[in-house]
């Protein structure tokens, strides 16, 4: 047999015993950090799987599945486990952690059969219990393909017990199994442990979250005491710290975690993108589109309903499936072989599938919504960037969730990069880019076929022809429709109004925008849609919708001097419009306190009910004269006020009680420093004044944008 290459040594020591109900802190200690970061460190030659000593049947399957070195977890395993040692081992999702226990086992089981041949009924000599299904059958496949002349079988509730049964009968080396089936097989006396001398816990923490924690214990204790036991668990809850007191001895810690308890794997990027909650499944396909780029996408819902639902929505555009606690072992195990096998690219799942499923080569997670908790976000986003490869991962959320994103940063110790929408331009390239590679499948064969008709088509229509072709493969036959920045929604175009600070007059808020389309364009003032001012305080300006075809003619009009009108392909970054919460999960959304609030919003106003606004208690005014007749969370609320009444403003005002020079509807009628009589509340904007919102009078009462003369708009001035 070939020597061992020596590896550096691990000088770690020993948790120190103490009483079962003792909930220690001393796991990984200082030193033993130290010596694993020495040891991840090590020559990358030294420890290629070919020059570790390995049975060349071993190595040989390895490679041809492309493990050609150890990952950091197998690294620090590996010496100590061939020594015979029991170990508590901690490493981030995603890192390798079954082969960093199947290579040594797989060794040891290969060089005990040495020279023997296996008879049949033998009973297990290792054993691996594992909290779900899914992961207990991902530890068989690697085991499978990592040593196929070893006999593996993997038990779990939900399929055919009796053949599981004969599957035992028939003689195994190693069983892998959920602790009920486990328990099943061992009270039917078709599973002996009498020569278990390997036993390995996988995600051990995992185990008492689903209620296992009984089962495994009496499936240890039916154990031969003399065994190696290796505990893998991400985090050390007491009752796992209980189980390796109990059940392990002298256990070596080996801690690649460290500190904090949520970790994800290195080659995740992370994006952050703020929607509203009616258009998340529109902007859906297309975040899939351009970051998966044709790959696998995992889409994570938080119950069954949106799973299917989402599913459903995604299907007209991008093949996809739902997996969920509600769908049965076999319609389950369909749907994870499709997804596998490229049959459709989208797969939308509860957080039933976050753990344990083995599905290599996922390019995007897609957090539809916010995950429960920091360590339900770590293991969804794990499904990506495994074994070292790349990963996009997007987080989804409202604009009320912001501080929930930011709590989450903290937590798990991450950073995101905040995107917007794909623009329709990326959309396109993407959705090119996927149908190009998809012709270079094509079999050769099959394209003979169809040359005469291309060349003839080629001939009529020239490069436009294979143009149309990339068209309508990318399901885009027809024009796109523009989109909204801001709302998402389809047909409606953002654009950016600012002027220059030499033009100002007075305070720049929501109004000066509704006062200055009123000028311009009386039909843009009457269809604008939210409003945002734009955080950035040396610029003097808003975002706000409109439908496509206003925004067109208003980019053709001459406008008044000092103001520039263009059209947005990407946000500026806008002042917060609604309270922030820093809940998780279901409890972010949550509308605590709705009514009679104040504070933050800070320029969002939004377009359809007249006469209302949202209160700055900062500036001590009330800004805007619409507010969103759609419902969204990410607005405030027009239960805030009561009816359409005036607040009046802290700042100066009319003498005849009339609201301060800040311009715009509801109250005052006032732009810039020219203000009206508050009691005959007559509008500077078209005679949509508070109580008059019903009114159509078109006849125009205020003072032009231009000269400031009252009596005729910017458009009729004199001085244009």
């Amino acid at each position: 047999m070939a020597s061992l290459l020596t590896l550096p040594s691990l000088s770690l020591s020993s948790p120190s015993g103490g009483s079962d109900d003792e909930d220690e802190e001393g796991y990984g200690s200082d030193q033993e950090g130290a010596a694993v970061e020495g040891l991840q460190q090590g020559d990358a030659d030294e420890l290629a799987i070919s020059r570790l000593g390995l049975p060349a049947q071993l190595v040989a399957t390895l490679e041809k599945r492309g493990i050609t070195h150890l990952f950091p977890i197998q690294r620090a395993v590996l010496i100590p486990a061939l020594e015979g040692r029991d170990l508590i081992a901690r490493a981030k999702t995603g890192t390798g952690k079954t082969l960093a226990f199947g290579i040594p086992m797989i060794k040891q089981i290969i060089e005990q059969d040495e020279g023997r041949t296996p008879g049949r009924g033998r009973i297990p000599r290792a054993l691996v219990l594992a909290p779900t299904r899914e992961l207990a059958k991902q530890v068989e496949k690697e085991i499978m393909e990592s040593a196929p002349k070893l006999s593996t079988v993997c038990v779990y509730g939900g399929v055919s017990y009796n053949t599981q049964q004969n599957a035992l009968s028939r003689g195994v080396d190693v069983v892998v199994g959920t602790p009920g089936r486990l328990i099943d097989l061992i009270n039917g006396g078709s599973l002996q442990l009498g020569e278990v001398r390997y036993l390995v816990l996988d995600e051990a923490d995992q185990m008492l979250a689903v209620g296992f924690e009984e089962d495994v214990e009496t499936i240890l204790q039916q154990l031969p005491a003399e065994r190696q036991s290796m505990l893998f668990s991400a985090t050390m809850p007491s009752w796992v710290k209980k189980l390796s007191r109990r059940y392990l001895n002298n256990p070596l810690t080996i801690d690649l975690v460290g500190d904090q308890d949520e970790k994800l794997a290195e080659g995740i990027k992370l994006f952050a993108i703020p929607l509203t909650t009616t258009s998340k499944r529109t902007i859906l396909s297309d975040l899939i589109t351009v970051y998966a780029k044709g790959g696998k996408t995992i889409v994570f819902t938080r119950t069954k309903r949106d799973a299917d639902e989402v599913s459903l929505a995604l299907t007209t555009s991008i093949a996809s499936e739902a997996l969920h606690g509600d769908i049965s072992q076999h319609q389950r195990e369909r749907t994870l072989n499709g997804f596998r096998q490229g049959k459709f690219t989208v797969l939308v799942a509860t957080d039933v599938a976050s753990r344990g499923l083995d599905i290599p080569n996922v390019d995007l997670i897609i957090h539809y919504e916010l995950p429960n908790d920091p360590e339900t976000f770590v293991h969804r986003s794990g499904r990506t960037g495994r074994a070292g490869k790349a990963g996009n991962a997007i987080l989804m959320f409202t604009t009320n969730q912001r501080r929930t994103v930011k709590s989450l940063e903290r937590d798990v110790g991450c950073k995101f990069e905040f995107i917007g929408p794909p623009t329709m331009e990326e959309v396109l390239d993407s959705s090119a880019e996927h149908v190009i590679a998809t012709l270079r499948g094509v079999h050769p064969e099959s394209i003979q076929y169809f040359v005469p008709a291309a060349e003839r088509l080629s001939q009529e229509l020239g490069p436009t022809a294979l143009a149309s072709a990339l068209a309508h493969l990318s399901g885009f036959s027809q024009p796109p429709s523009s989109r909204s920045l801001i709302s998402h929604e389809q047909g409606s175009v953002t654009l950016q109004l600012t002027r220059d600070p030499a033009y100002a007059r007075g305070f720049f808020s929501p109004r000066s925008v509704t006062g200055f389309l009123s000028d311009v364009s009386p039909s843009a003032a009457d269809a604008v849609g939210k409003i945002f001012l734009i955080a950035d305080e040396r610029v003097q300006g808003a975002v706000f919708d409109l439908p496509e075809e206003i925004a067109k003619d208003l980019l053709t009009m001459e406008l008044p001097e000092g103001n520039t009108l263009s059209k947005v392909t990407k946000l500026p970054v806008l002042q917060d419009d609604g309270p922030a919460t820093d809940s998780y999960g279901r409890f972010s959304n949550s509308d605590r306190g709705s009514r009679n609030r104040r504070g933050s919003s800070r320029g969002g106003m939004g377009g359809g009910s007249r006469g209302r606004g949202s209160w700055d208690s900062d500036e001590g005014f009330r800004r805007g004269g619409r507010s969103s007749s759609r419902p969204d969370n990410d607005i405030w609320s027009d239960d805030d006020f009561s009816g359409g009444g005036v607040r009046r403003s802290n700042r100066s005002s009319s003498p005849g009680g009339g609201r301060s020079s800040y311009g715009g509807r509801g109250g005052s009628s006032s732009f810039g420093d020219r203000s009206s009589s508050f009691g005959e509340r007559s509008s500077s904007y078209g005679g949509r004044g508070g109580s008059s919102f019903g009114s159509r009078d078109r006849s125009f009462s205020g003072a032009c944008f231009t000269c400031g003369q009252s009596g005729h708009r910017a458009s009729d001035c004199p001085n244009k």
